[in-house]
């Protein structure tokens, strides 16, 4: 876990950057400079891309990670790898330009009546779809040569520097809003080509191929490979999309608006998740291929219980703080409360299971994930179509949270069956029982009627109760390992 450690600790960090600036982002350009509706028309633009960018690299996002290591060779330039994806990818960019310009017509006469902005401004999922689709490829790649906190940098650090920036100039209508949507989707373009620049800086972008290295049997995995992978890429962003879409549908744009801000505060437990999976996926795949299972059993038993914790605390401090984060939003937001406490909850499900994906995935039963992920996109499509009618945000909320634990039950019994690995044993029950005394330690406190002064008091209660008795009780070794180093500099 040496390397898996190391190099989630930098990219939790660069995450924590890119959380900071999101968070003033949410603060001030979604909750003062913009209206709900403005709102909404960014987050469903993106929503979308994320999507078609994902369809029209074609599942080689997915090739890339499970089939890289049997390319790699650094001397040899990993045997004209890259040239691959790329060229992939611009045959589905094409078709996907087909595709758009088929159903553009239908799909601004549907939007004009409750989505006016969206209709106007559909134009930008094109360079968006392109641009997105390479960032994919050239995330996954950089990921597979354990170069992984370039596409967090970028991401989460420079694309919201950006957006920030521009959302101020917007705000002192220094620029109008047409420009500052440009602006908005230039810099989602740009951190496609800001990743091929590293690589090229790293002297990892190699666009030739070498002759008589694919073989046969190499291609027709990759196609399979391939074909499962964009059921798959397509259905995991339809699961943390397509509440978006429909809220937009049913409730329309401005509610669309207040639970995409209401989602990212729910989202910020994610981070540390995140920045695990991005290089536990490469270390898996490789020890798939060396048939080190071992390590794949521990790599899979300390990601649950690592994420676990740092997910619980993060719960923690958004759950006792769910009051004062409401009186400081403005006071359309109000119907999007629980929705924030609901969205980190199935967020801490998906983190408590670990890498059960991953190792699925990388596996030589990779198409079961695909199985599982169809499932589930049937049952996120008819909870939200069901809930969100009768309890409107919260049913989209709801929905996410049944999703959530559904998929990873069937990840988990899987792993369970194929592979004999179970992850839980009784540090999970101590976890538990350390965040139910947190809360209740924060909860006795009375209100200060001051929300900034109470937020702070209440959060710095739980989190350091909980941070105590994790590790005081040592239940996460990996945990009070990276605490005792980081005293160590300090102290030096």
């Amino acid at each position: 876990m040496g390397i898996v450690i190391k190099q989630a600790m930098r990219t939790t960090m660069y995450s924590y950057i890119g959380a900071v600036l999101g968070f003033l982002t949410v603060w001030y350009m979604n909750r003062q400079w913009l209206t709900t509706e403005q709102n909404g028309l960014l987050n469903l633009l993106i929503s979308i891309s994320l999507i078609t960018g994902s369809l029209s690299n074609l599942g080689m996002a997915g090739v890339t990670i499970r089939m890289f290591p049997h390319f790699r060779d650094s001397i040899n330039k990993h045997n004209g790898f890259l040239f691959y994806p790329l060229v992939i990818t611009v045959v589905g960019f094409m078709l996907f330009l087909g595709l758009y310009f088929f159903f553009r017509e239908d799909a601004i006469a549907r939007n004009m009546e409750k989505s006016q902005l969206f209709a106007e401004n559909i134009y930008y999922l094109i360079p968006l779809t392109f641009f997105l689709a390479l960032f994919y490829i050239f995330d996954a790649y950089s990921r597979s040569i354990y170069l992984t906190t370039a596409g967090v940098v970028v991401k989460e650090v420079l694309l919201r520097v950006v957006i920030l920036i521009a959302a101020y100039c917007y705000h002192i209508k220094m620029i109008s809003f047409d420009s500052f949507v440009l602006i908005y989707c230039s810099a989602f373009c740009f951190i496609g080509l800001a990743l091929a620049v590293f690589l090229y800086s790293k002297n990892e972008f190699h666009l030739g191929r070498v002759r008589n290295y694919l073989t046969r049997p190499m291609r027709k995995e990759m196609i399979k490979v391939g074909g499962y992978s964009i059921i798959t890429g397509l259905s995991s962003l339809l699961i943390s999309s397509i509440d978006k879409i429909i809220v937009n549908d049913k409730l329309g744009l401005a509610s669309a608006g207040v639970f995409a801000i209401a989602t990212y505060f729910g989202s910020i437990i994610q981070i540390p998740a995140r920045s695990i999976v991005r290089i536990t996926s490469s270390v898996i795949a490789d020890s798939w291929k060396t048939n080190n299972i071992e390590n794949i059993r521990n790599v899979y038993h300390k990601t649950c219980l690592n994420q676990m914790v740092l997910g619980t605390i993060l719960f923690l401090a958004i759950w006792v703080n769910l009051d004062n984060i409401m009186l400081l939003m403005p006071k359309e937001y109000e119907e999007g409360k629980w929705v924030i406490v609901l969205m980190a909850f199935a967020y801490l499900i998906d983190m408590s299971t670990g890498v059960n994906g991953v190792i699925i995935a990388t596996s030589k039963f990779f198409r079961y994930d695909t199985y599982f992920m169809l499932l589930l996109v049937t049952v996120t499509y008819i909870t939200n179509l069901l809930l969100i009618p009768i309890y409107g945000l919260t049913g989209a909320a709801l929905a996410a949270c049944l999703t959530y634990f559904l998929y990873n039950l069937l990840r988990y019994l899987f792993i369970w069956k194929k592979f004999g690995m179970q992850p839980y044993n009784i540090a999970f029950a101590k976890v538990l029982l350390f965040a139910v005394i947190s809360y209740f330690l924060a909860m006795v406190v009375p209100p200060t009627h001051y929300p900034y002064l109470d937020l702070i008091i209440r959060g710095s209660i739980v989190c350091g109760s909980f941070a105590v008795m994790i590790y005081k009780s040592h239940v996460a070794p990996d945990i009070n390992l990276t605490v005792q180093k980081a005293l160590l500099k300090i102290r030096s």
